[in-house]
């Protein structure tokens, strides 16, 4: 005689809370930890966590208002004397619209020079 399942209930979706799933995200965003290994832990699919990543960053980038945004960047390379010299300090350029070029050090503050580009932006 075969054997027969019987299924007796129907499984019902879980409800995570936001905190739940920041939680979830910020321990995929760890390093040496990967998407599927998170996702395997906590009993969802992959594909689940990249949506709540995705949520969670639209969601983010949308509460920043107008103070934030996406701009075309531009890698160039330098000749190797350039490079040499400006090896030392590691410095970004930004070149903006109206023709302003900002160079800046590894040891910028971020708060500062968001201000400045703020301001020169208007």
């Amino acid at each position: 005689m075969p054997a027969v399942e019987v299924i007796t209930s129907v499984e019902r979706r879980r409800r995570w809370s936001r905190e739940e799933k920041l939680r979830i995200v910020a321990e995929s965003a760890r390093p040496y930890r990967t998407v599927s290994q998170v996702a395997r832990t906590h009993g969802i699919a992959p594909g689940q966590l990249f949506t709540w990543r995705r949520q969670l960053l639209a969601a983010a980038i949308e509460s920043r208002g107008s103070d934030c945004g996406f701009v075309p960047v531009r890698v160039v390379s330098q000749p190797a004397a350039q490079a040499a010299a400006t090896d030392v300090d590691r410095a970004i350029e930004i070149r903006l619209a109206s023709g302003i070029v900002i160079r800046v050090g590894r040891e910028v503050e971020i708060e500062p020079l968001q201000r400045v580009l703020r301001a020169l932006g208007q």
